[in-house]
C-alpha cells in the first residue's frame, strides 16, 4: 500500500511540474542567466542589480540594466555550444576570459606567467585561480585553475570534479 501512495505522489508531482512551465535552471543543476550576468559584473554593478531585485523590479527592468552595463551583450555574443557548457559551470580549451568568468565567476588570484621570450614576441600568459582551500598545515591550494595564452584558454584543472579520496578505492 505504501508503494501505491509513493507512486501516486510521484505522478502528481510530475503532472504539477509539467503544468507549471519550464523547470528553473538551478533545479537542473545549471547556472541561471542571472548568475552568469552577476559573474560578469563588477562588485558595484552586482550590488546595484541586487538592489533592483530587492525592490522587486520586473524582469524587463533587470534586463535593461544588464543591457546598460553590457553584460547582456557579452552573453548574447557567446556561441550556443559554449553557452551550454557555461550553463553547466564548465569550461573548455579555447574559451575567452569573459566566458570562463561566466562559468566560474571572478578569479581570486591572477598571475602573469609570461616568460621574457613570450613577452618579446608580444604574447601574454595568465593563470587564474579559483576556490581557495587551505590544508591542515595552512598551505593554500586552489580547487580550479585556468591558464590563458593571448586571451584564449590554454588549459584548466578542476579538482572539484575528481572523486573524493575515499570513493576512489571502493
Amino acid at each position: 500500500m505504501k508503494s501505491i501512495g509513493w507512486l501516486t505522489a510521484l505522478l502528481i508531482a510530475a503532472l504539477l511540474a509539467a503544468g507549471c512551465g519550464p523547470v528553473p535552471a538551478h533545479w537542473r543543476g545549471e547556472l541561471a542567466k542571472r548568475d552568469i550576468y552577476l559573474h560578469l559584473m563588477t562588485p558595484v554593478q552586482a550590488a546595484q542589480f541586487k538592489v533592483l531585485e530587492s525592490e522587486e523590479k520586473d524582469e524587463q527592468t533587470l534586463l535593461l540594466y544588464c543591457q546598460e552595463i553590457g553584460v547582456y551583450q557579452k552573453w548574447q555574443a557567446v556561441p550556443p555550444e559554449r553557452q551550454k557548457i557555461i550553463r553547466q559551470s564548465r569550461v573548455a580549451e579555447g574559451m575567452l576570459p569573459d566566458e570562463v568568468r561566466m562559468a566560474w565567476g571572478a578569479p581570486e588570484k591572477i598571475e602573469d606567467l609570461t616568460t621574457a621570450a613570450e613577452r618579446e614576441q608580444g604574447h601574454l600568459r595568465e593563470q587564474w585561480s579559483f576556490d581557495t582551500r587551505a590544508d591542515r598545515q595552512g598551505v593554500i591550494a586552489y580547487q580550479r585553475q585556468a591558464c590563458f595564452l593571448d586571451n584564449k584558454l590554454l588549459w584548466f584543472k578542476d579538482l572539484r570534479e575528481q572523486p573524493a579520496f575515499w570513493t576512489r578505492f571502493q
